[in-house]
């Protein structure tokens, strides 16, 4: 059964790899030494992995010459850009939809409205718009603490880790 006998020393061959990396757990060991006394070609495999891992750890190292800008893994979350412009978007629109409904809700039975009473509408929709503003903004700020400090459960399929 010459195939099995290749795949474990394929497997073998990895461990001795994660051996020399100090990554290799007990267990793993004891395994790799049984097969190591039973198998010559592994043997020869480990000693010339060992040789050649030396000889790459105790190398001197070239100086680079310009230096080398490696990337964060991890992507940072993207500022409140998003979110607050859709915050934005929803008050113009309720800005928009005030005005509309102020200047087409004439009452049905006839006659206009005074103008001091048009303009005391204008005057009661620009005191919600700014509260409903404030508003917005302070659950903006709640949501922006909340993600800093990662109280925003993540979704690993929407996102990237």
């Amino acid at each position: 059964m010459v195939l099995g006998r290749s795949e474990k020393c394929d497997r073998m061959r990895g461990s001795i790899s994660a051996e020399l990396d100090g990554e290799l757990s007990e267990f793993e060991s004891i395994r790799m030494r049984g097969h190591l006394g039973r198998c010559e070609s592994c043997r020869t495999f480990k000693a010339g992995a060992e040789r050649f891992a030396t000889a790459l750890r105790t190398a001197p190292l070239e100086p680079l010459s310009k230096p080398i800008a490696v990337p964060s893994r991890r992507r940072r979350a993207l500022p409140l850009r998003v979110p607050a412009a859709a915050a934005t978007a929803a008050v113009v629109m309720i800005a928009f939809g005030a005005v509309f409904e102020s200047l087409h809700s004439a009452p049905v039975t006839g006659g206009s409205r005074s103008p001091a009473a048009a303009w005391d509408n204008r005057q009661d929709y620009r005191a919600m718009l700014k509260r409903q503003l404030a508003a917005n903004y302070a659950q903006l700020l709640v949501r922006r603490a909340q993600l800093e400090s990662n109280q925003i459960p993540r979704h690993p399929g929407f996102q990237n880790p």
